[in-house]
């Protein structure tokens, strides 16, 4: 008898299907449901075809009303879970997509001042751009109306300040429903109070996009800017744009051009990087006109999400540069909600994702292995009819779909032992008995027992159990005094209050010629003659116990084709129904 080691025998894997097992870890699924519909007590808009969630075919439920779905739920999942295992995660994976979103695009091009005309449009947004030149540190503006509505402020960036001159430029934004409540076009700064004003001169540019997403209108900025005579410019990391989005940049340069251009004179700069040119202008304090600033603005329509980080060449001497840009993103379909269903009723945590829902099919996964949605969750619950999911979407742009709804529910045995492996193998006048577990709690000790029948079974020897671990360990001992003809055996778990549990029933044949290998020696082709093998399964395993082949049988007389392999020492495993039997083979080459 041997007592449990943590040696690297690896061949354990390859036989859990062949063994039985008191417990284990297990993943259940993913399964479809069966049943779906809609659930108007959420929600404003119903999906069409609700149906269509039960497989990945392209025929998908719909919402296409602008606004907040009614709840989509997904139930009759199939589920028939053992109580002998505990829930520790379900994982849900939805396969969605949206159709037809429509870009953003520019309304009311670039223009400078402080009053904006702004058309009529869907989903707008008023972008303002501020820059200055000043002989000491910027001045803030800490406010900005727009027809008496409150902007609001993105990104901002200063270069130089202190002793000397610096650059500043900033944005800012107005979203739809408040540019229907503006009372003017007019565009209202308000400055901190109290800055130094040096030479100080501002300017202001502003343009209308359309088709901007009016959750979250601007997905990602950046800010860059330096001292020197450095041209190009370029933006000094990338910005991240998404599909359908529009790239807005702004850049502020301080010094006058050459050759020189009178206040509010064009042709400044050159835009690089594919952008469109808006705003390009030479801005001056009256009393120095030519010690000033030049603002550039620029637009870039975006069709596939990437990365883009411009640049701009200034006509003349760089003294210093501040330069922003950000991402207008297109409204999206966005989840609102995403709960499991138990007992019929949405629990626990939303799950929802505020990541926008793709053009085409994806799969988008909530939860997994260790997500139990804030509940807790038993066989009998995940087993119900009405156990399943419910989601809902907020449509803003296009048509939500969803092809495909899955649940998996992952386990771990609530028993006692996690058996990956036992077996029985003949070795002359012995039979050897080897088991695998993965996990042990409260385990005093295996009884080993064998049997003639199947049925009434003895104990022949104890083995000490490790009581708890949480790792791979490795048992054996020999049936010294073997019976002849065919022997069962099976392991009984002891806990330590005494319960007990059962494993499944090996089996190994002695001397009954139940199974005969021939030839054995051989070249590399055996033949086994076993009537019960008609409909059965042998695996091939090295001599230190690796799994090296499997092959199904369809008849008594099975050829097996080790002409590839090393000569060698191999166990031939042959199952049939719950019985399994072992035969040693020797492989030997003629050229030996």
């Amino acid at each position: 008898m041997q007592s449990p080691n943590l040696s690297a025998r690896g061949y354990f894997l390859a036989l859990v299907a062949l063994c039985g097992a008191f417990g284990a870890f297990a993943q259940i699924g993913p399964n479809n449901p069966a049943a779906a519909t809609y659930d108007p007590a959420i929600g404003v808009n119903p999906w069409a075809n609700p149906g269509n969630v039960f497989t990945s075919n392209d025929a998908r439920a719909t919402v296409a009303t602008k606004g907040s779905s009614n709840l989509l739920t997904a139930t009759d999942f199939g589920f028939s879970l053992s109580g002998a295992y505990n829930v520790t995660g379900i994982q849900l994976d939805v396969e969605r997509s949206t159709l037809g979103p429509v870009d953003v695009s520019l309304l009311d091009g670039w223009s400078s001042g402080l009053t904006k005309t702004v058309s009529a449009g869907t989903d707008r947004c008023l972008v303002v751009i501020h820059a200055a030149e000043n002989g000491t540190t910027h001045q803030d503006i800490t406010a900005m109306t727009y027809g008496g509505r409150s902007m609001t402020p993105i990104s901002e960036v200063t270069t130089g300040g202190g002793a000397t001159f610096s650059a500043h430029v900033e944005a800012w934004i107005l979203l739809d429903a408040e540019l229907t409540l503006a009372g003017s076009t007019t565009i209202v700064p308000t400055y901190e109070p109290g800055a130094t004003l040096t030479e100080y001169c501002p300017t202001f540019s502003a343009a209308v996009f359309q088709n901007v997403d009016q959750v979250m209108p601007v997905s990602a900025s950046v800010t860059s800017g330096g001292t020197g005579n450095t041209n190009p410019h370029q933006l000094g990391s990338a910005l991240a744009t998404l599909e359908g989005s529009m790239a807005v940049n702004a850049v502020m340069t301080g010094n006058f051009t050459n050759p020189a251009v009178a206040i509010g004179g064009t042709n400044t700069y050159t835009i690089n990087s594919g952008y469109t040119e808006g705003t390009d202008i030479y801005f001056a304090n009256a009393s120095m006109p030519t010690s000033g600033g030049c603002l550039q603005t620029a637009h870039k329509s975006i069709a596939t999400a990437g990365t883009e980080q411009p640049s701009c060449t200034f006509a003349g001497d760089v003294n210093r540069h501040a330069m922003l840009a950000f991402t207008l993103q297109r409204p999206r379909e966005v989840d609102q909600l995403v709960h499991l269903l138990k007992a019929g009723s949405l629990v626990g945590n939303n799950l929802a994702s505020g990541t926008p829902w793709p053009t085409s099919d994806a799969t988008a996964t909530y939860g997994g292995p260790t997500e139990l949605w804030g509940q807790t969750w038993n066989p009998a619950d995940i087993n119900a009819n009405n156990f399943g999911v419910a989601l809902s979407a907020l449509v803003q742009n296009g048509t939500a779909r969803v092809d495909h709804v899955t649940i998996t529910v992952f386990t771990v045995s609530n028993l006692p032992i996690e058996l990956l492996d036992f077996r029985a193998t003949p070795q002359g006048d012995v039979v050897q008995l080897d088991w695998v577990t993965a996990t042990e709690h409260d385990n005093d000790h295996f009884l080993v027992q064998r049997s003639r029948d199947g049925v009434t079974f003895e104990d022949i020897e104890s083995v000490e159990g490790a009581g708890n671990s949480l790792s791979t360990l490795y048992y054996n001992t020999r049936d010294m005094h073997p019976l002849n003809g065919t022997s069962y055996y099976r392991l009984k778990q002891v806990d330590t209050d005494g319960a007990t549990t059962s494993s499944d029933v090996v089996s190994v044949s002695r001397g009954t010629g139940n199974a005969a290998v021939y030839p054995n020696p051989s070249t590399g082709v055996f033949t086994i003659y076993d009537v019960s093998l008609r409909n059965g399964q042998v695996a091939v395993y090295s001599e230190d116990m690796r799994l090296v082949r499997t092959h199904i049988t369809t008849g008594s007389d099975v050829q097996i084709h080790l002409e590839d392999l090393p000569d060698g020492t191999y166990v031939l495993m042959m199952r049939s129904g719950d019985e399994v039997r072992t035969e040693r083979v020797m492989k030997v080459s003629r050229s030996r």
